[in-house]
């Protein structure tokens, strides 16, 4: 299972973290720290494109359906 804990500015909350598994995502309104690190990212998300840099990707640009302003620190991994 992938988990996705996050700090920053456009979610319910300041710090959480999303869990993920295939198509299932659960969020959870608090940080909960990787058992293993995988990678670290910095998502900027301005109206709907969203703007992100990643130790396992790169500089990305993506483009979502839905408009937001959301400016996130995170770190991928597994539990």
């Amino acid at each position: 299972m992938k988990i996705f804990s996050e700090i920053g500015y456009g979610n319910n909350t300041i710090c959480n973290t999303e869990l993920e598994k295939g198509k299932y995502e659960h969020r959870i309104p608090k940080f909960i720290l990787p058992r293993e690190i995988k990678g670290i990212y910095f998502r900027f998300w301005f109206l709907k494109t969203v703007y992100g840099i990643s130790t396992n990707r790169g500089f990305i640009v993506t483009n979502k359906g839905t408009n937001k302003l959301k400016i996130l620190f995170g770190i991928e991994g597994i539990i």
